[in-house]
């Protein structure tokens, strides 16, 4: 029960019948300025603090009077979210404090039974297989056309999910990437209408297409399209502090009693005030701000796109490089530059040393800059005037060749056992030239952008071998091999020990 306090010199006063409209941030500044005196968590009792984050600790705090509660909001909470539900145009909309990461699995516990079968985008974050192997599904993979000049993976073509139900009638999920990394967009209103026909709900992971809905500039966002659950990292492309994201659900294919169960499963049952006081402020800036934050924003993303554009031997990402067939569209906010093959490590390299622009990540063929409407003028500048140098000093005969072959095809391994079976399974630290045929014990990829080149259960090939060394003679950091030396054979990676399973 809430209970209105008399003394606000000695304490803070909450009158819940005046006071809903107020956003969370202000009343949390306000509780952290107050004469409260906290006999409860946490144990900095907002008194003692680390140099330069005396405001911050004054916000934290824990489900006392007047905060509610996320995983049974009825007040401030319960209006938060739904305020943010109302600016995306979504039915429900919950606040997550485990980033993007605990919403997806939660979504695909919610809506698949232990041990169903789930139909994924092979290029899918490894939070999704990890909700696979939690909960023992069976998966089903659809591998994305990829663009062999670009190194890129495609969007989901609709077609292919018809053709999967004739092989497995028994989907109860659709779980696809879009955006992709790369900002990629598949035609989810196309891949929704496939899944609706037959009743099963469709999860997009849309983490880095937050922005999508506040402004025509970007793609449609998957809310729209008809998505049952979608899923934002609201602090990967908007200003809201890392970790914080937010579960959209519409329709009637979700059991919205079970999703909520399973948000507090894959929560803290302490959740941070700090960061849902980050998504409410980021959302009410949308609201009052958005329209003119974003305005400039792409006028000068535009501008950059423009020039970065005329460059000669630096390639930037456009719509016009892909198939529209099976990616209907292109997230301009990402700045995806291609150097030359195998040269996207190199060029990531450069811009950090030389120009001090810390890019998102490298890949093989290319660097990768996220914007936000954050960014200002300078930001920019500083951008086109590293990129067009650099243009101005190489050359076509630089780029590397040893990458050509089949850098875009993405390996099928085969799926021998399930990945909660091969994980569970006694392991052990094989050499590559003992490796191949072996079933893998363990994930292997790349992170940033996390998507598994093999999952635990997965038989070994030659190709994916030959993967692994081509990312380490890039210069990538790889995860889910062991490094024995500077040697490009000296590693082992984890694999079910023969004779250990059937």
């Amino acid at each position: 029960m809430i209970r209105e306090r008399t003394a606000p010199t000695s304490g803070f006063s909450i009158d819940m019948g005046k006071d809903q409209q107020r956003r969370l941030y202000d009343r949390l500044m306000e509780y952290g300025r107050s004469a409260a005196y906290p006999f409860h968590m946490p144990g900095h009792k907002r008194r003692i603090t680390p140099q330069g984050m005396k405001e911050t600790y004054r916000m934290d705090i824990t489900e006392v009077d007047g905060f509610d509660n996320l995983h049974d909001a009825r007040g401030i909470l319960k209006e938060a979210q739904e305020f943010a539900a109302e600016l995306y145009g979504a039915e429900e909309t919950r606040f997550c404090v485990n980033g993007s990461t605990g919403a997806i699995l939660a979504a695909i516990s919610a809506v698949c039974s232990p041990g169903g079968r789930i139909l994924v985008a092979r290029n899918c974050h490894k939070s999704v297989y990890h909700a696979i192997e939690i909960n023992g599904l069976r998966a089903s993979y659809i591998y994305p056309h990829t663009s062999q000049r670009y190194a890129v993976c495609e969007g989901i073509y609709p077609q292919d999910i018809d053709k999967e139900w004739i092989k497995y009638p028994d989907i109860q999920a659709i779980v696809i990437t879009s955006p992709t990394y790369e900002g990629v967009v598949s035609d989810i209103s196309g891949i929704c209408r496939a899944a609706h026909s037959r009743g099963v709900p469709v999860i997009v992971d849309e983490a880095h297409g937050a922005h999508f809905p506040f402004s025509a500039y970007f793609p449609q966002s998957a809310l729209q399209c008809g998505a049952d659950i979608v899923i934002h990292s609201v602090h990967k492309t908007l200003p809201a502090m890392t970790q914080t994201a937010l579960l959209h659900v519409s329709g009637d294919l979700v059991d919205r009693e079970r999703l909520r169960r399973m948000m507090t499963i894959y929560q803290s049952s302490s959740p941070s005030y700090i960061l849902m006081g980050s998504i409410d402020s980021c959302m009410h800036l949308l609201h009052e701000e958005g329209e003119a934050l974003f305005d400039r924003y792409t006028d000068r993303l535009e501008s950059l796109r423009r020039d970065l554009s005329a460059c000669r031997r630096i390639h930037l990402l456009s719509r016009e490089d892909l198939d529209p067939e099976r990616s209907i569209d292109l997230d301009r906010s990402k700045i995806v530059l291609f150097a030359g093959a195998g040269r996207g490590e190199a060029l990531y390299q450069r811009l950090r040393e030389d120009y001090g622009l810390q890019f998102e990540m490298a890949a093989p063929d290319f660097a990768l800059a996220m914007t936000s409407a954050a960014d200002d003028e300078e930001g920019f500048d500083r951008l086109r005037e590293a990129i067009l140098q650099l243009d101005r000093e190489y050359r076509e005969e630089e780029e590397g060749a040893d990458w050509e072959a089949d850098r875009a095809k993405m390996p099928r391994p085969e799926q021998i056992l399930p990945a909660w079976q091969a994980v569970r399974m006694k392991k052990e630290n094989t050499r590559p030239a003992e490796a191949a045929g072996r079933i893998a014990a363990g994930y292997v990829y790349l992170y940033p952008p996390g998507i598994p080149l093999l999952v635990p259960g997965e038989r070994i090939s030659d190709e994916t071998l030959v993967r692994i060394f081509a990312w380490r003679r890039a210069g990538l950091e790889i995860t889910g091999i062991c490094e024995e030396g500077p040697g490009a054979e000296e590693i082992t990676l984890q694999t079910v020990i023969e004779g250990e399973h059937v």
